[in-house]
C-alpha cells in the first residue's frame, strides 16, 4: 500500500524545502500518494514531485533514495543517521522548560530543640520561613515538599520498618509555602523534652527518595533532597552508638542513581564535634557531611577507616558496607554547608535553593553544540552567554540548562526564560531531539 517514485538519478537537496532534481514518477498503486509530472507526495507538510520539495515540519532528517525502481523517501527520526544519499532537513525545537522540585528532608530529632533558648530547630523555621526568606521568595516556580523525620528509641528495628522512624510530610506542590508553614509550627509545638528522638537518617533518606521518585510533576523537572541535619545518624538496629554513617551514604547513592540530587546542611552539634561517633568507627561531624554532599552528586566518597569493620557499628549490617566508596585516595569535593548562627545558615539555604531552582529540565536532549542554543532570560528576552559564568551552562545530562550568576538573578526576579535549539549552521542538521 502506498506508491514510491522512481526515476533516474532522483535527489534531494539539503535543507527545509530543498526540490527535487530531474526523474519522473511512476503511477502510483491504490493508496499511493505519488502523481506524475507536476504532482504532489503529501509527507509531513513536505512535497514531492518534478518541481516539487521535500520539506518537514517535525524537526527531522528525510532520506531520499532514488536509484532505479522502488527508490523511496523515509522520514527518520532526528538522531538517527541518513542513508541513501540524505537530504538534512530540520526546524529549531522550542524548549519547554520543567520546574524543579525539591523536598527539604529536616532533621527532628530531640537535640534539634536543645539549647532551649536558641535551638537549631528555630533557628531553622526563622530562617525558612522568613517572609523574605527563600522558600516565599521561590515558592511560585519551585515545587516544594517537606518532610521532617524522628527516630523512635527502639533498638533491633529492622532498616526497612517504617516504625524505625515517624516521618510527617507535606505534599510537594507550588505555592506550598503556608502549608508548610503550618506543619513546621505544629511539629515545634509537638516537642517533648521527656520523650528522646533518634537521628535515623539513611532510613529516613530512603523514604523520602522513594517519594519523590514517585511523584510526577507537569511539566517534569530536576529533583532534589535538601538535607538539614544537626547530628551525626544512627541506625535503626543501633541507636548507640551513631554509626548509620554508611546507610546514609547508600541512600544518598541510590537516590542519585534514581535521578534525584542530594544537597546538605549540618547546624548545631554535628559541625563543632563527634558527639556520639568514634573517628575510628567511621567518618563524623563535618567529614561525613563532606561525605553525604558528594554522593548527592554522584562524586567519590571517602571510605571509612579499616577498624570500621571491627566495632559494633559494623553489626548493624552484617560486617559489610552498603555503600560504594572509592579506595584510590581521589574523593569528590562537593561544597556542603555549615551554619552557627542566623546569617549564616540564611545565606547557605538561600545560596542552595536560589542555585536549584535556575536549574531547568528540557523537553529535549542536546546531541549537538550546546553553543548553537538560544537562551533568553527576563521579560525583555535578554540572550545569554553559553559557558560565561553570568550566562548558562548545560548539564552532564544534557538535558538540564542551568542558569548563572546575573543571568539567574533576573530569572528569578523575572521569571521568564525562553529556550530554542535550532539547526547548527554549519551542519544543517539538529542539535536537539525530542526526550
Amino acid at each position: 500500500m502506498g506508491g514510491a517514485p522512481t526515476g533516474a538519478g532522483g535527489t534531494a537537496s539539503p535543507g527545509q524545502g530543498g526540490s527535487t532534481s530531474t526523474g519522473a514518477a511512476a503511477p502510483a498503486p491504490v493508496g499511493g500518494a505519488v502523481s506524475g509530472e507536476g504532482g504532489t507526495t503529501a509527507a509531513n507538510g513536505g512535497s514531492q514531485a518534478q518541481g516539487g520539495a521535500i520539506a518537514s515540519s517535525s524537526g527531522g532528517k528525510i532520506t531520499f533514495s532514488s536509484a532505479g525502481r522502488g527508490g523511496a523517501f523515509v522520514l527518520l527520526p532526528p538522531d538517527e543517521p541518513g542513508a541513501g544519499g540524505a537530504a538534512g532537513v530540520c526546524s529549531s525545537l522550542q524548549v519547554v522548560p520543567g520546574i524543579p522540585t525539591v523536598l527539604i528532608l529536616v532533621d527532628n530529632s530531640s537535640s534539634m530543640f536543645e539549647p532551649t533558648d536558641e535551638s537549631p530547630w528555630d533557628l531553622l523555621y526563622s530562617t525558612l520561613m522568613a517572609d523574605d526568606g527563600a522558600i516565599k521568595t521561590l515558592a511560585p516556580k519551585v515545587r516544594f515538599g517537606f518532610t521532617s523525620f524522628k527516630g523512635n528509641n527502639i533498638p533491633q528495628m529492622n532498616e526497612t520498618d517504617e516504625a524505625c522512624a515517624k516521618l510527617t510530610s507535606v505534599p510537594i506542590a507550588l505555592d506550598n509555602f503556608a502549608a508548610i508553614d503550618k506543619t513546621y509550627t505544629m511539629l515545634g509545638a509537638e516537642w517533648d523534652p521527656n520523650v528522646k528522638w533518634e537521628t535515623p537518617t539513611g532510613h529516613a533518606l530512603a523514604r523520602a527518595a522513594t517519594d519523590l521518585a514517585a511523584f510526577q510533576g507537569d511539566p517534569p523537572g530536576p529533583k532534589s533532597i535538601l538535607l538539614v541535619t544537626d547530628g551525626n545518624p544512627n541506625t535503626c538496629q543501633i541507636v548507640d552508638p551513631q554509626c548509620g554513617q554508611d546507610l546514609s551514604i547508600k541512600a544518598v547513592q541510590d537516590a542519585y542513581t534514581a535521578g534525584i540530587k542530594t544537597f546538605v546542611v549540618g547546624i548545631g552539634e554535628v559541625i563543632v564535634g563527634n558527639n556520639g561517633c568514634e573517628p575510628s568507627w567511621g567518618r563524623c561531624g563535618p567529614d561525613h557531611l563532606q561525605d553525604i554532599a558528594n554522593a548527592g552528586l554522584g562524586l567519590p566518597v571517602e571510605p571509612p577507616p579499616e577498624t570500621f569493620v571491627w566495632q559494633s557499628c559494623a553489626d548493624a549490617y552484617g560486617r559489610e558496607l552498603q555503600g560504594t566508596y572509592d579506595t584510590t585516595g581521589m574523593p569528590g569535593a562537593a561544597k556542603f554547608y555549615t551554619a552557627e548562627n542566623a546569617a549564616q545558615l540564611t545565606t547557605a539555604i538561600e545560596e542552595l535553593l536560589t542555585a536549584l531552582a535556575c536549574t531547568v529540565e528540557m523537553d529535549v536532549r542536546v546531541t549537538g553544540n550546546p553553543a548553537v542554543g538560544s537562551v533568553l532570560v527576563g521579560v525583555g528576552k535578554e540572550p545569554q552567554v553559553y559557558g560565561d559564568p553570568n550566562g548558562w551552562k548545560l548539564e552532564d545530562n544534557r538535558y538540564q540548562v542551568t542558569l548563572q550568576g546575573a543571568a539567574c538573578e533576573k530569572f528569578k526576579a523575572e521569571q521568564t526564560l525562553d529556550i530554542t535549539f535550532p539547526c547548527d549552521p554549519l551542519t544543517g542538521m539538529p542539535v536537539a531531539v525530542k526526550r
